[in-house]
């Protein structure tokens, strides 16, 4: 049971929390958490959907490579709800099984292609080490440009704010859902 009510256009809620639902409501047409959370700090919780929106849907990266990054995040996060929810419209959107199972288990990248790889590659060192590489960045940078080594960095990290939002409110993924594998100590 999450910590907080989910957030509604009730009585129940401020004005500024009711107003953001509102938007919300009125351009993503559902409440998904953790937009829908930080309602509570107002307009912050319409901005964060308005930029989700942005990130997964208007940038050069196509739909499997923003569903890979996003997975990356939630796998360095070790989020369980997002990462049901964005297994699922990954494969929809193309994201190969291959690459989703390299990133759960921390398995090698042999087999990915090349971008797989690279976005894998990125995501880790971007979220997990102390600094990403001059390599790294040269190689992101030449293969998607100053514009697309951005929009995976943007991506990557609103998901990891994302993440830690449902980590606060203790919003966990259903019981039937696709979970991460733990990690090995």
């Amino acid at each position: 049971m999450p910590r907080l009510p989910f957030p509604a256009d009730t009585d129940d809620f401020s004005d500024e929390t009711r107003a953001a639902v509102r938007h919300i409501l009125e351009t993503r047409k559902s409440m998904p958490p953790p937009s829908s959370y930080l309602t509570y700090a107002g307009a912050a919780g319409a901005r964060l959907s308005d930029l989700v929106d942005h990130l997964r849907y208007h940038t050069s990266l196509t739909a499997a490579e923003s569903e890979l990054a996003i997975c990356v995040a939630n796998r360095a996060a070790n989020a369980d709800f997002i990462w049901s929810a964005h297994t699922r419209l990954g494969l929809a959107a193309g994201t190969r099984e291959e690459a989703l199972h390299a990133v759960d288990t921390y398995g090698p990248l042999d087999d990915l292609t090349d971008d797989e790889a690279l976005i894998i590659r990125f995501g880790r060192e971007l979220l997990e080490a102390p600094a990403v590489s001059d390599e790294m960045f040269a190689a992101v940078r030449a293969r998607y440009g100053e514009k697309g080594l951005l929009e995976l960095t943007a991506v990557m990290s609103v998901y990891m704010m994302n993440a830690n939002i449902l980590r606060a409110m203790e919003h966990k993924a259903a019981p039937d859902a696709r979970h991460l594998t733990p990690r090995k100590s």
